[in-house]
C-alpha cells in the first residue's frame, strides 16, 4: 500500500471517527479563519500565555499538554491524520507501505528537509530517532506505548526507512502522526534525556529561542520552511515572526491579561470567563481531547482501593452532570466510558454509569462499610478515606468530594505539581489519579492499564483484561479489533477499573485580529497558519 504527497490515504486502525468541529466565536464562522474583511498581515510577534511551566521541551518525552503544544510548533511527523475524517496524509514522509499483519512498516522521505541545524533529514535519522526513544524507555512513556515490540529500524536507502516490530502494531500508524513521535535531528538523539528537553532541534515551522523555567519560552520563524503537511491552509514558512509563551498558571491573570491586551492570546480559557470572552472582540477555539477520559484512576494494590465494591460505589455516587454544570464548564460534556467520543472505536457505557446513591450505599453495606458517627463509614475500624491525587481540574474533584461525602466516602484531594504528579506514577506512590491521557488510537487503554506498558497510569493486575489488551494490538482486521476494544471497555466499567467524570477539552482564546489556530488530531495546536488580521 504505497501513497503519494497527492493521495490521501485512510489508516487501517481508523474505525470510528467522531467529527469535532472548532466552535466558533460569536461573530460565526470557523474562529481559524479570518474577517471577510480582513486582510493577512506578514509577520508579527504573538504572546501567548500558557498555564503551565513545560518542564521539558522534547515532545518526544512529554506528556505534559503545554510542553506538547510548544514541541508542536518545532517539530514535524512522518505522517499527519485528519482531526475530523481519521484519513493519515502524508507529512515528512511522502508515502508508505505496510505488510499484511502491521510488523513491517516503509516510509518513503520527502526530498529537501531539513533540520534547524541545517542537517538533512535522512533515513538514517529516522533509524536513530526510533533506537533512541527505544532506550529512552519510561522517560518516554507514550513514545514508548507507539514503539510496543519495536525490534528495530534500517535504512533501505538514504531516502527510504523500514521499521519492524516483533508482533503486530495496529497504534503505529496513527502513532507516526503525533508530536510524541515527530522527528529530532541526530544530534538531539545523541543528548541525554536532560539535556533533549532544553535543546530540541526539529524540522518544524518555528526554532527554540529560549527557555526560562517557569517564566517563559521564545520560538521563531524557521527561515525556508517549505514542507508543511497538505493539511495546513498555505506553503513556505509560518506567518508569525515570533511567538512567546508566557507561563502564567493563574486563571485570572491570563484571562486578565487577554482582556487588557497584554497577551493575543491564552491557553486553557477559564470556564468563568467564556461569557466574557464570546463576544466579537475575540475568537474561542475548542476540541475534545482523544483518549482515556478525565477520570479516577485507581492503584488496586492499596487496600481500601483493593475492594471492588469501593470503585462501584465510587462510579454509582458520582453524578457526573451535575458537576460539570456546576463547574460552568460549557465545552465539556459528562464521561460516558473510559474512552472519550472523540476516540476512535468509542462505545458508550452511559447505562452503566447512571448516578444511583441509594445502590451505592446498599453495595458499601453489603460489603460491610458501615456508616459512622461523623458521616464516614468504616470497616474493622478503618475509616472509607482514600486521596486523589492530580495537579489539575481542582474544582470538578471538590464537586465528586462532596457527592462522595454522601454515600460515606471521604476523598482526599492531593494536589500536586506536574511533576510531583509523574513522580507519583512512578512509585505508584497513590490511591486514585485524577487525570485523563490523549491519544487518538483506542491502544490508549494498553497504555493505561497494561502491566506490560512502559509507564502505566493505572495499577490492575488481571490477567483477562491484559489478554484482551495485547489482543486489539495483533489484529490487522479493523471490525476485529473494534469488538476486542468494545470489549475492553465494558470490562473496565463491570470491574470498576476506572471511574469515569468529563471529556476534557482544550479551549483557548484569541483577541479577533488573530486567527488561524487549528487543532491535531490529538488536539494539540499548530501556530504555524496563525497569522494577525
Amino acid at each position: 500500500m504505497m501513497t503519494t504527497a497527492n493521495q490521501r490515504i485512510t489508516a487501517r486502525t481508523v474505525t470510528v471517527v467522531a467529527s469535532l468541529a472548532l466552535l466558533a466565536a460569536c461573530s460565526g464562522g470557523d474562529p481559524s479563519e479570518p474577517p471577510e474583511d480582513a486582510t493577512a498581515q506578514a509577520g508579527g510577534d504573538l504572546v501567548m500565555a500558557v498555564q503551565d511551566d513545560p518542564v521539558c521541551l522534547d515532545p518526544q518525552q512529554v506528556t505534559l499538554t503545554t510542553a506538547l503544544n510548544i514541541g508542536r510548533q518545532l517539530t514535524d511527523s512522518l505522517l499527519d491524520q485528519d482531526p475530523e475524517t481519521g484519513e493519515i496524509v502524508p507529512w515528512l514522509a511522502e508515502g508508505y507501505e505496510t505488510n499484511d499483519d502491521l510488523t513491517e512498516f516503509t516510509f518513503t522521505l520527502r526530498d529537501g528537509v531539513t533540520f534547524s541545524d541545517d542537517t538533512p533529514l535522512t533515513a538514517e535519522t529516522v533509524v536513530k530517532n526510533f533506537d533512541a526513544l527505544s532506550e529512552l524507555g519510561s522517560t518516554a512513556p507514550l513514545a514508548s506505548q507507539y514503539l510496543a515490540g519495536y525490534s528495530g529500524a534500517e535504512a533501505v536507502d538514504e531516502s527510504t526507512v523500514r521499521v519492524t516490530f516483533e508482533a503486530p502494531n495496529a497504534a503505529f500508524l496513527q502513532g507516526a502522526t503525533t508530536i510524541t513521535l515527530g522527528l529530532v535531528s541526530d544530534a538531539t538523539t545523541e543528548l541525554s534525556a536532560e539535556e533533549r528537553c532544553q535543546q530540541v532541534v526539529g524540522t518544524g515551522p518555528f526554532v527554540l529561542d529560549s527557555y526560562t523555567p517557569n517564566n517563559s519560552v521564545e520560538i521563531s520563524k524557521r527561515e525556508g520552511y517549505d514542507w508543511a503537511s497538505e493539511l495546513r491552509e498555505h506553503d513556505g514558512e509560518a506567518h508569525l515572526d515570533t511567538v512567546t509563551f508566557p507561563v502564567v498558571p493563574e486563571n485570572g491573570v491570563r484571562a486578565g491579561g487577554l482582556g487588557t491586551g497584554e497577551f493575543d492570546m491564552i491557553q486553557t480559557l477559564p470556564a468563568v470567563d467564556e461569557p466574557r470572552f464570546t463576544t466579537d472582540e475575540y475568537r474561542i477555539y475548542a476540541r475534545a481531547n482523544p483518549g482515556v477520559a478525565h477520570s479516577l484512576v485507581p492503584n488496586t494494590e492499596r487496600p481500601i482501593v483493593s475492594d471492588p465494591a469501593v470503585r462501584e460505589a465510587m462510579i454509582l455516587g458520582t453524578d457526573r452532570e451535575e458537576f460539570i454544570a456546576i463547574a460552568g464548564w460549557s465545552q465539556s460534556v459528562p464521561a460516558s466510558g473510559p474512552l472519550t467520543s472523540a476516540t476512535p472505536g468509542f462505545v458508550s457505557q452511559a447505562e452503566a454509569l447512571t448516578h444511583d446513591p441509594e445502590q451505592a450505599a446498599a453495595v458499601l453495606e453489603d460489603a460491610g462499610w458501615v456508616m459512622g458517627a461523623d458521616g464516614v463509614r468504616e470497616k474493622d475500624g478503618e475509616p472509607l478515606t482514600v486521596s486523589v491525587t492530580a495537579f489539575y481540574g481542582q474544582d470538578i474533584l471538590e464537586s465528586v468530594q462532596a457527592q462522595l461525602a454522601e454515600i460515606g466516602l471521604d476523598l482526599q484531594i492531593n494536589s500536586v505539581t506536574a511533576g510531583e504528579f509523574f513522580g507519583a506514577i512512578a512509585e505508584d506512590d497513590y490511591d486514585f489519579l485524577g487525570a485523563g491521557l490523549t491519544q487518538t488510537d483506542p491502544d490508549v487503554l494498553r497504555a493505561m492499564f497494561s502491566v506490560d506498558a512502559v509507564s502505566p497510569w493505572a495499577v490492575v493486575d488481571d490477567p483477562e483484561l491484559e489478554e484482551m489488551l495485547q489482543e486489539q494490538t495483533r489484529l490487522a482486521d479493523p471490525e476485529e479489533r473494534q469488538q476486542v476494544i468494545a470489549d475492553i471497555q465494558a470490562y473496565l466499567i463491570d470491574n470498576a477499573y476506572i471511574v469515569p467524570l468529563f471529556e476534557p477539552m482544550q479551549v483557548h482564546a484569541s483577541v479577533a485580529d488573530v486567527s488561524g489556530l487549528t487543532f491535531d488530531s490529538s488536539s494539540r495546536i499548530h501556530l504555524y497558519d496563525v497569522r494577525f488580521n
